[in-house]
C-alpha cells in the first residue's frame, strides 16, 4: 500500500512538472496575454551564446531589417571580438553603402578581398558600388573584368558580364543603368 502511494505521488508530481507553466516576468504579468509571447520583430535571445556569436546574430538580425546603424555597431563588435572575416566585412560594407558612406563601404570590401582574394561577394559588390553609387565607370569596368576573370564559373558571372557590356556601350541615364543592374541581380 505504501508502495502504491509513493508511485502515485511520483506520477502526480511528474505530470505536474511536465505541465507546469513557464514563469512569467513581473512586467508581463500586468500586461495582456498576447504580450507574453515574444513579438516577431523582437531581437533574438542571445543570452546563451558566446559574445562573438551573440554580436553576429544581432548584426545579421538588424541587417535583415535594414537597421543599418545597429547592424554596423554589432558587426564592429564582432570584429573587435576576433571574428573578423570577409563575410562580416562585406556585410559591414553593405551597411555603410546603404547609409551613403561609400568610402567606408569600399574600405570594407577591399579589406575582405585582402583577407580572402577568393571571396566573390566583396569583389562583386565593389563593381556595383563603382557603377551604381560612385559613377566611376572605368573602375567599375576594371572590377567587373577582374570578377569575370577570377570567377568565371560564379552564378554572378553573367551579371558581371552584363554590367560590363552596359558600361562599355556608353553612358546611360543613371536611373536606367541602376534599374538594369538591379534587374540582373534577381
Amino acid at each position: 500500500m505504501v508502495l502504491v502511494g509513493l508511485v502515485s505521488f511520483a506520477l502526480g508530481a511528474s505530470v505536474m512538472w511536465l505541465v507546469k507553466p513557464e514563469p512569467v516576468s513581473p512586467s508581463a504579468q500586468t500586461s495582456s496575454a498576447s504580450s507574453v509571447t515574444p513579438r516577431a520583430d523582437a531581437p533574438p535571445d542571445v543570452s546563451r551564446l558566446a559574445p562573438a556569436d551573440a554580436a553576429l546574430t544581432l548584426a545579421n538580425w538588424n541587417y535583415d531589417r535594414q537597421n543599418w546603424p545597429h547592424a554596423i555597431e554589432h558587426y564592429q563588435e564582432v570584429i573587435s571580438l576576433g571574428r573578423d572575416n570577409p563575410d562580416v566585412r562585406t556585410d559591414l560594407g553593405n551597411c555603410f553603402r546603404f547609409l551613403g558612406q561609400t568610402q567606408k563601404a569600399l574600405e570594407q570590401y577591399e579589406t575582405a578581398q585582402k583577407q580572402n582574394p577568393r571571396h566573390e561577394n566583396s569583389l562583386y559588390n565593389q563593381a556595383g558600388l563603382f557603377s551604381e553609387v560612385l559613377h566611376d565607370n572605368e573602375r567599375a569596368k576594371a572590377v567587373a573584368r577582374e570578377f569575370i576573370a577570377r570567377f568565371p564559373q560564379s552564378p554572378r558571372a553573367d551579371s558581371a558580364k552584363k554590367l560590363l557590356s552596359q558600361l562599355e556601350a556608353g553612358p546611360k541615364d543613371d536611373k536606367q543603368r541602376i534599374l538594369d543592374w538591379l534587374n540582373t541581380r534577381r
